[in-house]
């Protein structure tokens, strides 16, 4: 990972579900290098409090609790990130979740739902933040999952609205460039946070045996790690990132 400068540690980072699991993690990450972070989370409670104040050990942080999918709170977190520090130089819209079940299963708001929270998220949050990431240009770093690269059982909506974010952020990375605005995405594959928490005894043990070629689980951390190179190698754009312990390239 890059070493931070000085020149770095004026930079403003916004993360859409900072306050848990992998967003979290990159928050942090980023803190740890001086960059200042206004985290989002739908709600604050205790855990989210203790978030804040192991940011607050690093570095300024701030939190903005809302809904990231929501056209008006996206538009708000850039504004109030701008009022406090006068600038926004990377954007990880982070926040998410889980929406399983079979196409004939689904009903049409759980279909659209899951578009809402991770297209239309991402959507609302670059035309927000476009103005200032063009100012001196900015990072906006997408977060998927190798469930968009590769067929899996019973997630038909979760997969589609996953596997777009790759070729969204080609888009954007090409149309942008000129504005020096860089534009990645990473697709982490089974990380122990709250998403996977549910998974059963006999789900851990195939994924581990049958599914995972380093036969184990990321951490939180080991995205962040790959998400700040993605985030401050200025020579990095368009590209898509898998960190998966070799999930989703093995033959069988």
């Amino acid at each position: 990972m890059n070493q931070a400068t000085n020149e770095e540690k004026e930079h403003v980072a916004l993360v859409t579900g900072g306050t848990r699991g992998i967003g979290a993690a990159i928050a942090k990450a980023l803190a740890t290098r001086g960059v200042r972070v206004v985290i989002n989370g739908r709600h604050s409670d205790d855990q989210v409090n203790g978030v804040m104040t192991d940011l607050k050990l690093l570095s300024d942080a701030e939190l903005i609790v809302g809904d990231a999918a929501e056209r008006a709170v996206a538009q708000r977190m850039v504004s109030e990130a701008l009022d406090r520090f006068g600038r926004v130089d990377y954007v990880v819209p982070a926040a998410g979740g889980g929406h399983p079940g079979h196409i004939l299963d689904l009903s049409d708001e759980e279909w659209l739902e899951a578009f809402r929270v991770h297209v239309h998220a991402v959507f609302h949050l670059f035309r927000a933040v476009h103005e200032a990431l063009a100012v001196r240009g900015g990072a906006f770093l997408m977060i998927g999952s190798a469930a968009g690269l590769r067929g899996c059982p019973g997630t038909v909506a979760y997969q589609t609205v996953k596997g777009a974010l790759p070729q969204m952020s080609r888009a954007l990375a090409r149309d942008h460039a000129h504005e020096g605005i860089r534009v990645n995405v990473i697709m982490p594959g089974i990380i122990r946070t709250r998403f996977h928490a549910n998974m059963s005894a006999e789900a851990e043990r195939n994924n581990l045996e049958n599914r995972i070629p380093l036969r184990r689980f990321g951490t939180p951390e080991q995205v962040a790690t790959a998400a700040v190179e993605l985030l401050t190698n200025p020579f990095i754009t368009g590209e898509t990132l898998v960190i998966d312990g070799g999930m989703s390239m093995r033959m069988v």
